[in-house]
Parts: C-alpha cells; structure tokens; sequence
C-alpha cells in the first residue's frame, strides 16, 4: 500500500471517528435541553444545567484528545448519559403515580438530630452552623445516596465517571422539585408521582418541611430534605462518604441555588 493511500484510510478513518462522537455529543446535548426545558422552569438555574452539560462535552472531547478514552468510549459515554437523562423524563412524566403527599412545615427531630450527627463527623460543627456550600455538599450526599443505583456510570474513566454521575444526580433532584412544586399540586402528584432510586418519595415528602427551611428556587435543599426522611437509615449507616470527595467537588461547579 503506498503512502498516499495510507494517508487517505487513515484521514477517512479519522473522519468517521470525529462523526461518530459529534453525533454522539449532539445527542446528548439535544435530550439534556429537551430535559431542561420541561423540568426546570427558573431561567437561570435551566441555563445554568445547560452550560454544565456544555462544560461535560467539552471534558469528553478534551479527554478523546488527549488520549485518556478512546473515541468509542468516550460515544459509549454520551449515550449512556442521554438514556439515563431520557429514563429520568420518562419516570417522572408518566402517570398514573403514587401521590406526593401535601408537604408540611415541620422538620422532624430524627432528621435534625441525624445533620447534626453527620454535619459534625464530616466538618466538627451542627448542621444549622455550616456554611451554604457545607449545607450544599450534605444535601449532594442524601440526593445521591437515593439516587446511586441509577447513577453510576460503565466508564474506566475517573473524570468522566464523576462529572456524569453528578450531572444525572442533578438531572433527578430538578425532575423531582419540578413535580413537587408544580403550580397544580393536588393534580400533579396524582398524574405524575416522583420515583427516585429504586423507590418512590410518597409519603417521604409528608413529614418535612422545605419552604420554611430552604425557600424557593433551592432545589437540592428542597429534595434533599425531603429524601431525607426515606433514606435516612441507610445514609446514617454510609461509610463512604469520603469516596463523594470528587463527585461534592465536581458538584461545586453547578452554582445551583
């Protein structure tokens, strides 16, 4: 085979690589806005989901060219994002549900007495005096404690296995909130219900109060209390909080309210 045709197949088979991935970027791209714009109806927190899963294609592409995934891997990846964010649309748009129950305006004292035991073992202080980011990273915890065997991702890739895992804990805390606070409550619960996880919230959401404690526009305070109640023996019992270091890191970067 001469050179120049060498040259040729190799050219050829970098364009179809380069095919392959865009489709595969574009895809996932058109299902996260899809995503956004039926779930998250505040402007800039839907705009700020979009930029992230920007800022996630481009770590896709950076981490293809600098050779640490293949091209294969790195499509393998889009997609599996895609279907999760697709499954999440799915799961929270179908009806009939089991109904959300009314929320009330109490935090109970299990679930207070449990953030003070885990604000105090991770930063050496109660739940009520840590900063809005500690207070941030604890709900991150409590959403992806629920939301694990639905998040994980197949990829070798460390960078990727995080940023992606963060991206469809987020996906789920907005689908919930969005349903929780549709403008219909009563209608909404009974034509939608929430399911996170392997679970449903149902009557998790009866016995916490969000909109005292967490005001509007705080979707991961909101859900994260509210999940609260339903997984609280298994988060109280998590060892691997230390393990969430990269994914809290990574979650830094959404700037969600």
């Amino acid at each position: 085979m001469d050179a120049f045709y060498q040259d040729y197949l190799a050219r050829e088979n970098h364009s179809i690589d380069e095919d392959v991935l865009d489709r595969a970027l574009e895809s996932l791209e058109g299902v996260a806005l899809k995503f956004s714009s039926v779930f998250i109806s505040d402007a800039k927190q839907r705009d700020n989901y979009n930029a992230n899963v920007k800022r996630i294609k481009a770590q896709v592409l950076s981490q293809v060219k600098a050779g640490k995934v293949s091209v294969r891997e790195g499509a393998e990846f889009c997609y599996e994002a895609r279907n999760k964010i697709m499954a999440e649309t799915r799961k929270n748009t179908s009806a009939p549900g089991r109904a959300i129950a009314e929320k009330k305006k109490v935090v109970s004292p299990a679930l207070a007495e449990l953030l003070d035991e885990k604000a105090i073992k991770r930063f050496g202080k109660k739940f009520v005096d840590l900063g809005v980011e500690q207070k941030k990273s604890m709900y991150y915890e409590i959403v992806e404690s629920s939301a694990r065997p639905n998040a994980g991702f197949n990829t070798l890739n460390k960078v990727l296995k995080t940023s992606g895992k963060v991206l469809i804990v987020v996906t789920i805390a907005y689908a919930t909130y969005e349903v929780v606070n549709a403008e219909n409550k009563q209608k909404e619960a009974i034509r939608q219900g929430v399911t996170i996880g392997s679970g449903v919230a149902g009557t998790a959401l009866a016995s916490l109060a969000v909109s005292t404690v967490c005001g509007p526009g705080a979707p991961f305070c909101a859900i994260g209390l509210m999940l609260a109640a339903g997984v609280a023996s298994g988060w109280a019992a998590s060892k691997i909080v230390d393990s969430l270091d990269e994914e809290i890191e990574e979650f830094t970067k959404w700037k969600i309210s």
